[in-house]
């Protein structure tokens, strides 16, 4: 467990995802560059949060996952000063990964009354994904013993389907698994994904599950073929109020990606 520490009733995260980071910062990912598009990100999240209490990252951190990449990525967080966490996609390689505490395991990160639980739903050499019983047995027990908390679920794969059949055969495959734990405790306020590079909304059991735009390409909402999206990066950042109310919006960073190549037909 990580506790974050301040004398305050309200705290501010931010969500981001799919960074997809080359090896090397020069490098392209679908004809983008994701360094130059991750670093505009998370300047606009300074300018805009100089108060951030955290970051978290939903996944597919890397698009070539190798030592160099994780590196790079770790030490351009630190620089910020910010607490950041981060939990692997199906484009992470686990046996590199930068995992909290260097522990593949549910992170309970406490801010005041809330906690944020992170979940590993990537599966090695697949792109769909799962979250496994110990993991799950994890959750239960974690929820359990902050009965009191205001908690927020993250994981990278979608539980729910997007309406886009191509991604939606990549979602989370034991969705029914997660929500029979979360079932059975009434402190869950939301659930964070990535992995579908889009915006999106789906309550289950008045619960909100949200994505965020990736910080690089976006993909087309609702398209049963793969297709990118000519919305622009962006991220979440959600409000959160000691009494358990929260409040969250998306922000979009113009002019971080060029024009959009409507032919690529996968990566």
């Amino acid at each position: 467990m990580t506790f974050i520490s301040k004398n305050t009733q309200s705290w501010t995260i931010v969500q981001i995802s799919d960074t997809h980071l080359m090896d090397q910062e020069d490098l392209k990912f679908v004809q983008m560059n994701p360094e130059h598009s991750f670093h505009g990100i998370m300047r606009d999240i300074q300018q805009r949060y100089p108060e951030l209490d955290a970051i978290v990252h939903t996944g597919d951190l890397a698009q070539v996952p190798v030592p160099a990449t994780y590196a790079r990525y770790l030490a351009f967080m630190h620089r910020l000063n910010i607490p950041f966490y981060q939990i692997p996609g199906n484009h992470d390689e686990v046996e590199y990964f930068p995992f909290h505490q260097q522990q593949n395991r549910v992170h309970a990160i406490h801010l005041g009354a809330w906690t944020i639980m992170l979940l590993n739903s990537a599966v090695k050499n697949q792109i769909d994904g799962r979250i496994e019983p110990s993991q799950l047995a994890q959750l239960d027990q974690l929820l359990t013993e902050h009965a009191g908390q205001h908690v927020i679920v993250a994981c990278h794969h979608h539980p729910f389907a997007m309406q886009s059949h191509w991604v939606d055969q990549h979602k989370l495959k034991n969705t029914a698994d997660l929500t029979e734990v979360m079932a059975k405790h009434q402190n869950i306020k939301a659930v964070l994904f990535g992995h579908v590079h889009q915006d999106s909304l789906n309550i289950w059991n008045n619960i909100p599950f949200y994505s965020t735009p990736s910080t690089s390409v976006q993909f087309k909402p609702h398209s049963d073929d793969f297709a990118l999206g000519q919305e622009a990066p962006g991220y979440r950042v959600l409000h959160l109020k000691d009494n358990g109310e929260f409040d969250t919006q998306v922000h979009r960073v113009e002019n971080l990606v060029g024009q959009i190549n409507n032919e690529i037909s996968g990566y």
